[in-house]
């Protein structure tokens, strides 16, 4: 199997302090069951609670709509409000499969995103580990 072109490029990637455009961002973050067990507990509620006040069940995942004019409900000041136990979405930007799928994809995705090209080299098993860990 050829390889894909990120396994062949160097792919710098480093989160740049005070960003957070990605949470900013408008669209769906999706919470699989382990995804909504870890925030409520973070935030020390039921996991019922949890998904009554946040999501919405759609198939195996619930999904958390963020819209046009609103950031992420966990969105503070400081940063991300549950950080420590944030979805795997949120933990594998900008290394989604829509990002990576061809080298335009990435340069468009770097265009929103200034960690791109920044900081330490990715090696690519990591990258794909990241890949699988968010698989819809």
């Amino acid at each position: 199997m050829p390889k894909k072109w990120w396994e062949r490029e160097k792919i710098q990637f480093e989160c740049q302090e005070g960003c957070l455009k990605c949470c900013l961002k408008p669209g769906v973050i999706y919470f699989d069951k382990a995804d909504v067990k870890n925030a409520a507990e973070f935030l020390g509620c039921e996991q019922e609670v949890f998904v009554n006040e946040y999501l919405k069940k759609e198939g195996r995942h619930w999904e958390l709509e963020v819209d046009d004019d609103q950031p992420c409900p966990f969105l503070t000041m400081e940063g991300c409000g549950i950080h420590e136990a944030k979805p795997k979405q949120c933990r594998t930007y900008p290394f989604w499969k829509e990002n990576l799928r061809t080298q335009n994809h990435w340069k468009l995705t770097a265009g929103f995103c200034p960690g791109i090209h920044e900081g330490p080299v990715i090696p690519s098993e990591d990258i794909r580990r990241q890949l699988k860990e968010f698989d819809l």
